[in-house]
């Protein structure tokens, strides 16, 4: 009977990635939220990865903490590249598909976002800390968001009063 690809093989199933490989997924994992790219940069398969995580709870709950990490990066990013007023003449068409793209993208954030919060972390846990980087995000831009409309009511007050 022969086997079926290299996975096939007990000896690439039971290789499992070093402390170092580790270390370097996890880092690319909360740069991109990508596992594929993050296993492709750390040097081992991304079954591996999900391997380890299903055998190694320090391990799970360290990859949740840096998905979600990636998912605030990759999110202030859209909307950083969504708030910059385009220059120059550009069609209606080139903004509108600007917009949709920036819609989709921040949409499909969300549905990964309510996916990650829904996760259940080994030993109990819930979602990730309250210090986590997501949440220190989310606390900034709601007090941007605050001081914006502050400042346009005192502008809209400073036009009725003259």
């Amino acid at each position: 009977m022969t086997q079926i690809g290299k996975a096939a093989t007990p000896d690439a199933r039971s290789v499992r990635p070093g402390a170092a490989q580790m270390t370097q997924f996890l880092e690319s994992l909360a740069e991109s939220s990508n596992v594929a790219a993050s296993a492709r940069a750390a040097g081992v398969t991304g079954n591996a990865m999900y391997r380890e995580r299903r055998r190694n709870d320090a391990f799970a709950a360290r990859w949740h903490e840096a998905l979600c990490e990636g998912f605030a990066r990759l999110e202030a990013e859209l909307l950083s590249e969504a708030l910059v007023a385009p220059s120059g003449n550009v069609k209606d068409a080139t903004l509108k598909s600007r917009a949709q793209k920036y819609r989709l993208g921040l949409a499909l954030l969300a549905a990964h976002r309510a996916a990650v919060r829904g996760a259940k972390l080994p030993g109990g846990g819930g979602t990730a800390t309250q210090g986590s980087a997501k949440e220190r995000l989310r606390a900034k831009l709601y007090a941007m968001q605050e001081q914006m409309e502050a400042e346009a009511a005192g502008e809209v007050e400073r036009d009725d009063g003259a």
